[in-house]
């Protein structure tokens, strides 16, 4: 996995190395992905269920119950008897997370059992603050049609089929919460995975609010503007983007130039993007986009939502801490 910091999902590119900014070459995979829940925030494929979340109760291993399931920094820990299992040591357990079919109507809940096949240390290159901790976990799922174990990641272009550990949930709306019961498993293939191994690990401390940070990486990472869970983007659309957080950060940097032929797109939020640039907004989803959040966007005219700079985007949000440029996809006849 290649990191030009453009983002899309599952392709390995490399970029230039321009004075160790966003440009250098990294190993992070770095493409932009519509993907919720398995088609985009989580990565994972559900086969008409929408993931709610993993389940802190329930848990067992060798058929023997767990305690105490808990997300500490990027590891999962749990509790059996006398002995805490941590790091690697979790494998073999068996997790419940809670779903909802969306094959019937209205949905229903539902309950899917996954199995830790392996777990094993994240790589280094895939910690730029050098916080350490996380490990990736490849989870099978149990279909009862078949009465197989499958994968429930697809592979990354690491060739893993691996999920990262976060102590929160995301919704449809793409809203990030925490909960007392659920904790989510993000395969590395999605964009909470890709934001994380950016560097937005939300709970690392030093540079200042880590989770909006990552929050907001998840809505820029799907070009999700309106911050209502839609992606305006499509597997294999790069863009740049960098952060303004305090030392020592920031976690991204712009580079000394913008890459050839990308254009600033946006400063985002939690809750998406704060302004669109002239030249995003003049493309074909622009009335589209306006029409999805007119409460949000406005284009350019009386009361726009208009930026080219970062310094126009802190305009409309002064702690706006995200910024990108992107590629211009002209439709053309």
């Amino acid at each position: 996995m290649r990191f030009y910091v453009y983002i899309t999902l599952g392709i390995t590119l490399s970029g230039c190395a321009i004075d160790g900014t966003s440009t250098i070459e990294q190993a992070y995979e770095s493409q932009q992905g519509e993907s919720q829940q398995g088609e985009s925030l989580l990565g994972a494929s559900l086969d008409h269920m929408t993931m709610r979340g993993i389940r802190l109760q329930g848990a067992t291993m060798a058929g023997v119950a767990l305690s105490n399931v808990r997300v500490e920094r990027g590891e999962l820990v749990a509790v059996r008897g006398a002995a805490t299992f941590r790091g690697t040591s979790l494998a073999g357990a068996h997790l419940f997370a809670d779903v909802q079919n969306t094959r019937v109507t209205p949905p229903a809940a539902a309950v899917i059992e996954y199995r830790i096949a392996s777990i094993e240390p994240e790589p280094s290159q895939y910690d730029p603050t050098h916080t350490g901790n996380t490990f990736l976990y490849t989870l099978e799922q149990w279909v009862p049609d078949s009465q197989t174990w499958q994968l429930a990641c697809p592979a990354d272009s690491d060739g893993r089929s691996a999920a990262i550990p976060l102590a929160a949930i995301w919704d449809d709306h793409g809203d990030r919460s925490t909960s007392s019961s659920l904790f989510t498993l993000a395969c590395t293939t999605g964009v909470i995975a890709k934001c994380y191994r950016w560097g937005y690990r939300p709970w690392i401390t030093g540079y200042g609010d880590m989770v909006a940070m990552h929050w907001t990486c998840t809505r820029l990472a799907r070009a999700d503007y309106c911050g209502n869970g839609k992606p305006n983007t499509h597997d294999g659309t790069w863009v740049n983007l960098w952060d303004t957080l305090p030392a020592p950060g920031p976690i991204q940097r712009h580079g000394l130039v913008t890459p050839p032929g990308m254009l600033f797109e946006a400063g985002w939020n939690t809750g998406g993007a704060v302004c669109l640039s002239r030249a995003r907004w003049l493309l074909d989803e622009g009335p589209a986009i306006a029409q999805l959040c007119p409460q949000r966007l406005v284009p350019p005219g009386v009361g726009e939502t208009v930026c080219e700079t970062i310094s126009d985007a802190l305009g409309y949000d002064a702690n706006a801490k995200m910024f990108n440029e992107a590629y211009l996809n002209i439709h053309l006849p």
